[in-house]
């Protein structure tokens, strides 16, 4: 066996080791490369010029639809908007159906069809919408659309007092509770119970609450939406009245009178107003910075402004978010509307309000400092007058309760009228000549009245409550407005969307 050791090499493997691939002539692959690309774009060039002549061929190709189906059924002046594949000569409400049908306007903005809603859309109703002709401004050729969508019912509140104490047979008292339910719907659900419940108001998915003491002192409480409920810090011991919310703002306001053994200010009838955010409740000031006395007040629907009635039934326009910069920051002065005996109701525009004195209704444009006067029609040998208005949200209609005093029966005849366009149309009437209505409310979508009545006001027993009595058997019926019908009845009051 030899012991030399072995070779090396110094230079071994300084040159790679030729190889097919590194000795293959490179002038054909390249080439090779060149006519795959040039095939690889002849073929794009070829599909993008079919799409071109597709596109040239045909007309608008539909793409998607936009609709909120909640939206359409809370206000009026909701959308539809159709997007499509090209820009589209103008379209016309002609080319367009509704089923069922319902009034719209239509606009073209670019690639997109928008059919716009003027009245909001009925409760859980399928709703089909048809265009025909739309065609596309560079092509000239034209297609025909078609979509479907149901809408929504959104819940609604109502308050239902329980029974008073029985002494005779020692029962306690029943619980109040405030009650979520459906028009389309029987079953209800308790959203909050106590004692004794004044009112109410919904704060989107949260509710408000004013509970009577036994000192009939109120108790102010948010119950949030999985049913918690916090007190909420008033201006002192006291009663609260006439509580509302402004949409959106997250306030709520209120009539508050002071305890007469109430520590701290006195308050009578005065307008505050509740940050939810802040926890603070602070006055509402007048014409002379000092705190508003008001004997009825309400938000401008969607708007923090409010109007107040003052106790020389002055009326007050009053924005308590604005600030003037003109005025350094202070809050400018509140406008006077004109003195009127009764603060009768709010369009959901928030632009008119409706008010009355001894002789007239009268609705009050504040957008454009307006005053119309509505005048019921006279009844030979009877008194008519207005005894309570709500407007409708989409057009300038309205629905109003009607009493009729027969001199000749000495009765008065009640009914609940809609006037829409000029024209009056009973939409309901008492069930019997005993039969009282109390007071009635319109559906944000204006298709339903939810209308409080007393079953028999001759044998009607009031529930005793310091503010916000009501009778024992008051009851809620739920009214179609184009159809009279009643749908659903429930035993309680106050019915709010």
């Amino acid at each position: 066996m030899s012991t030399e050791p072995p070779v090396t090499h110094e230079h071994a493997h300084a040159h790679p080791v030729p190889t097919a691939l590194t000795d293959a002539p490179r002038h054909g692959s390249a080439r090779s490369f060149r006519l795959a690309l040039w095939s690889i774009v002849t073929v794009l060039t070829l599909v993008c010029a079919g799409l071109v002549a597709v596109n040239l061929l045909n007309g608008p190709r539909l793409l998607g639809f936009d609709v909120d189906p909640a939206g359409v059924v809370a206000s009026a002046n909701q959308r539809l908007v159709l997007e499509t594949n090209q820009q589209l000569d103008d379209v016309t409400a002609a080319q367009v159906t509704l089923v069922p049908n319902m009034p719209i306007s239509v606009e073209t903005s670019t690639d997109s069809v928008v059919i716009l809603f003027p009245q909001p859309l009925a409760y859980n109703t399928d709703y089909t919408v048809s265009v025909t002709g739309v065609s596309g401004s560079s092509t000239g050729q034209s297609s025909d659309f078609e979509v479907s969508f149901e809408t929504e019912e959104p819940e609604l509140y109502f308050l239902s007092r329980g029974a008073a104490p029985d002494a005779q047979t020692g029962a306690a008292k029943q619980p109040d509770r405030v009650l979520r339910t459906l028009i389309g719907s029987n079953e209800t659900e308790a959203v909050f119970e106590a004692p004794y419940i004044q009112e109410f108001v919904p704060i989107g998915a949260e509710l408000a609450v004013v509970t009577l003491n036994a000192d009939l002192s109120s108790t102010l409480t948010r119950v949030d939406s999985d049913g918690v409920a916090s007190a909420l810090t008033l201006p002192g011991g006291g009663a609260v009245q006439d509580l509302e919310a402004a949409a959106g703002e997250s306030l709520l306001g209120f009539r508050f009178t002071s305890t007469a053994d109430a520590p701290g200010p006195v308050y009578e009838n005065h307008l505050f107003l509740f940050n939810l955010a802040t926890g603070v409740a602070d006055p509402v000031l007048g014409l002379d910075a000092e705190p508003v006395q008001a004997i009825d007040w309400g938000f401008m629907p969607g708007r923090a402004e409010l109007v107040a009635q003052l106790y020389d039934t002055t009326m007050l326009l009053v924005n308590p978010l604005l600030v003037s910069i003109e005025a350094d920051g202070a809050l400018p002065e509140p406008i006077p509307l004109g003195q009127f005996s009764a603060l009768t109701a709010f369009a959901p525009d928030g632009r008119r309000i409706a008010v009355s004195d001894s002789s007239a209704q009268f609705v009050l444009d504040l957008s454009e400092g307006t005053e119309d006067t509505l005048t019921p029609e006279s009844v030979v040998g009877t008194t008519r007058y207005t005894a309570g208005l709500r407007f409708l949200a989409g057009g300038d209609g309205f629905v109003q309760r009607l009493s009729e005093f027969d001199p000749d029966t000495q009765q008065v005849r009640q009914n609940l009228t809609l006037v829409s366009d000029g024209v009056e149309r009973v939409v309901y009437a008492p069930s019997s000549g005993a039969e009282s209505i109390v007071g009635f409310s319109v559906s944000p979508n204006d298709q339903y009245l939810a209308v409080q009545i007393v079953p028999n006001r001759d044998t009607s027993v009031s529930d005793g409550y310091p503010f916000e009595a009501q009778s024992t058997d008051a009851t809620t019926l739920f009214v179609n407005i184009a159809t009279g019908q009643i749908t659903r009845s429930v035993v309680g009051f106050a019915a709010t969307w």
